[in-house]
């Protein structure tokens, strides 16, 4: 397990009386000049409640401070959209400065880690590794602004019901910054071409492997293969989410346990296609430039491949733009399909994408600060305004690219409002068919489960020093083992790294908010799998 090395570099930092908020401004940052003065405050009841901007009516806080404060939010977001966030939120509270600070995710971590051993900790931050932010307790506990805010009932459902960002504790330590729902992408012109017919919306797992064999033809009549899959993200981790509705993390974890036994036969489905020559060849292979005469194409640019296991920000980042209109594709969104029929007919769990922020043990203004990460992320008024500056499109990256194409996310609050501008704004330009495929499609993915490393404590050391070690899934994928005998040393290995970040990180040398009962469990857990 990781040494809590942060929260001793928090401690010196405290102890020299350099508190994290409040950091000096650098080049990279987005600020504004104060125009409250602290001789002119006004009660809450006295405050104004709202603010119209651009046609557009924003709910104000009125329990933040009136005195001229600096917060610093650290981030790798899209750059270009986080400015124009922050500069928002500056226009609605004009005392509050809002320092922005971009990292690229590759540093990122090193970047923080130093930025707090020197004093300089930011009071608001995105995260994707929990075990890195749990293990250096860098997350305050927000339970008490979180259970005070509306807008968080109104979030995707299983933001509550699993529990994410609690980290399964009573405490609150994130919240969801960005959201790219898992999905399916089809191309309907390769179906046609094959004379398969196209799955409807409620679609379940058998007939979508089903529909990758039936879409393999290795002896197509153009002298080129025809492949079912285009491979993104491995299906093994898409299965097991959607076997079942009790799960609630990867490897079959239901919120106590996992159940390696669910993997191994999303896995061992997966690699049986690869090995079957169902998955069309990836980037810079041999296997490429005899297939598509170009050591460096790309499937998804071929129009021989019918399905793909894509992130969802590939539509709008590149099957949308200008550049692709010369390949013949007809792209459609569908929802990872669930295992059973009876939970395809309905609302289902599926995977998701999801980075976290939260608010900073050293963070001097922490009600401010998470006021500022929910417009950075959940908040229906920092999505009308994302909404906003996506619909301009002479607003763009550093590249030149309308920031709406540049790995934009989808709202994970259920606010109509918010819907019904995001689908105009997305779907703009599109015929009623295809708009229609869009609203069903993002009418069903509203049940995410974050990837695992995201949101279960324990499980990238697990995957690190354990899974990743052996080299599990090159050995299924290769035919040289099978899933299933990994099962139960798996089951016990990541059962282990979890109950042990619990006690580490939750327990009496981290957080110490575990009850007796709980401390219990974790430590049986830890003898029984050892």
């Amino acid at each position: 397990m990781k040494k809590k090395l942060l929260a001793l570099l928090l401690s010196t930092v405290m102890v020299a009386g350099l508190v994290g908020c409040g950091g000096t401004d650098d080049s990279s940052s987005t600020s504004s000049t104060s125009s409250s003065s602290t001789d002119d405050k006004q009660t809450a009841s006295e405050k104004a409640t709202e603010k119209e901007i651009n046609g557009y009516t924003y709910t104000l806080a009125t329990d933040l401070t009136d005195e001229n404060i600096e917060l610093t939010y650290f981030h790798f977001d899209q750059d270009e959209t986080v400015q124009y966030l922050a500069n928002r939120f500056m226009e609605l509270y004009p005392n509050i400065k809002v320092n922005v600070k971009y990292e690229n995710v590759s540093t990122y971590n090193d970047t923080l880690l130093a930025l707090i051993a020197n004093g300089d900790s930011p009071d608001a931050i995105m995260y994707s590794d929990c075990d890195f932010a749990l293990s250096n307790m860098l997350l305050a506990d927000i339970s008490e602004y979180w259970n005070a805010d509306p807008e968080t009932a109104n979030l995707a459902d299983t933001i509550g019901s699993a529990k994410i960002g609690t980290y399964m504790t009573n405490a609150q330590f994130a919240v969801p910054v960005k959201f790219f729902p898992g999905v399916m992408f089809i191309d309907r012109n390769v179906l046609e071409t094959l004379n398969v017919e196209v799955p409807g919306q409620d679609w379940t797992w058998p007939e979508m492997i089903q529909l990758i064999k039936d879409c393999t033809v290795l002896d197509s009549p153009d002298g080129m293969a025809y492949y079912g899959l285009g491979v993104y993200n491995r299906l093994d981790s898409y299965y097991g989410i959607a076997a079942s509705q009790e799960i609630i993390g990867e490897f079959g974890f239901n919120g106590t346990e996992f159940d390696l036994g669910v993997w191994a036969v999303g896995e061992q489905e997966f690699s049986d296609l690869k090995l079957g020559g169902y998955v069309a060849p990836a980037v810079e292979t041999q296997e490429m430039e005899d297939w598509a005469g170009d050591w460096e194409a790309w499937f998804g640019a071929t129009g021989h491949v019918a399905l793909f296991s894509e992130a969802f920000w590939t539509y709008q980042g590149t099957w949308a733009t200008e550049a692709f209109d010369q390949y013949d594709l007809d792209i459609i969104p569908y929802v990872v399909p669930a295992v059973s029929e009876a939970d395809a007919s309905a609302d289902h769990h599926s995977i998701a994408t999801i980075d976290f922020g939260g608010v900073t043990t050293g963070c001097e203004y922490p009600r401010e600060a998470y006021e500022l990460l929910k417009f950075m992320s959940f908040g229906k008024d920092g999505w009308m305004t994302r909404i906003e500056m996506y619909n301009d499109e002479t607003l763009t990256n550093a590249s030149g690219l309308a920031l709406k194409y540049d790995v934009m996310p989808a709202p994970i609050t259920k606010d109509e409002e918010v819907w019904d501008a995001y689908i105009a704004m997305y779907t703009k330009g599109m015929d009623e068919e295809h708009v229609a495929h869009w609203e069903n499609y993002f009418a069903s993915c509203m049940q995410p489960i974050p990837f695992g490393w995201t949101s279960i404590a324990g499980y990238w050391n697990y995957c690190d020093e354990y899974f990743n070690s052996i080299g599990i899934h090159d050995l299924v994928d290769k035919g040289t083992a099978k899933a299933a005998d990994y099962a139960l040393e798996a089951t016990e290995k990541a059962n282990l790294y979890h109950a042990q970040a619990m006690l580490d990180y939750f327990g009496s040398d981290g957080y110490d908010i575990l009850t007796d009962e709980e401390v219990a469990l974790y430590e049986q857990m830890v003898a029984d799998n050892s």
